[in-house]
């Protein structure tokens, strides 16, 4: 019943990623997270929004700004080397270089004086991924990329939403969670709880068990939305007009300052 169960999962991610995963090679190794999740127990972290003494992430685009808090308790090799490359101004002027309509947009990597993506250099910065059962590719999430199926490198992901997905779908991935005789009635609530999330924030589903989720969107998720709403070359998938985000700025999150602006 659990191959079933993962088997209408992956049928689901496949059904919804033959857009999401255009341009991007996440999806081609077989393996996927949720297999070894351990659903009796899910903290939906992202839907609570930034605490105070969170480390969060400011990015100012061409097209405005928009504020991540970092999960650096789930996946701390992952922000460490994002929060360093910050930092140390690496992806300050950087293109964007991807974008999936209304779907995602991917940015970082190594950049030519002008900024513009020339592609990855080596392996040697890639960290093998780092899933977790509470992080989720929903809108507005940070995610890391790389070629190499099963890691992330100096690229990132922001995830816009995937709207291919249908409800018959999630209702079909309900139906079968729920025959599950070897899910306990919790797994299944959370289960299902978790499906409803998707299809009420929104998100990418297609990447869920593949990457790894590193940080959410708690500000700005508009300016996001308008560059994934951006026109993009229907075979490089590169922006026909250039966007930059230029400046990755690395700060504390802090629930007055935020009340104050």
């Amino acid at each position: 019943m659990k191959k079933r169960i993962l088997a209408a999962l992956a049928a689901c991610a496949v059904a919804v990623s033959s857009l999401t995963f255009t341009g991007c090679t996440v999806t081609s190794s077989n393996y996927n997270a949720m297999q070894d999740y351990d659903f009796s127990s899910i903290d939906l972290v992202q839907l609570e929004g930034p605490q105070d003494g969170d480390t969060i992430a400011i990015f100012d685009t061409d097209l405005g700004e928009f504020r991540a808090v970092l999960y650096d308790q789930y996946c701390p090799r992952t922000v460490a080397a994002f929060v360093e490359r910050a930092n140390a101004g690496e992806y300050d002027n950087n293109s964007i270089y991807t974008i999936i309509k209304d779907t995602y947009f991917l940015s970082g990597g190594f950049t030519d004086d002008d900024g513009k993506y020339v592609g990855r250099k080596d392996d040697s910065e890639a960290l093998e991924h780092e899933y977790n059962v509470n992080l989720w590719p929903f809108k507005g999430a940070l995610v890391g990329y790389c070629d190499l199926p099963g890691y992330s490198d100096r690229r990132y992901i922001v995830c816009d939403n995937d709207d291919t997905i249908t409800q018959e779908q999630i209702d079909e991935l309900k139906k079968t969670i729920t025959e599950a005789e070897n899910r306990t009635d919790v797994e299944k609530a959370n289960l299902n709880n978790l499906f409803d999330k998707f299809m009420e924030v929104g998100g990418v589903f297609g990447m869920a068990g593949y990457v790894t989720v590193f940080g959410q969107t708690y500000e700005g998720l508009d300016v996001i939305e308008k560059i994934t709403a951006r026109q993009s070359d229907e075979n490089t998938y590169r922006p026909l007009e250039d966007i930059y985000v230029k400046s990755v700025t690395i700060s504390t999150y802090s629930s007055e300052e935020s009340t104050a602006e």
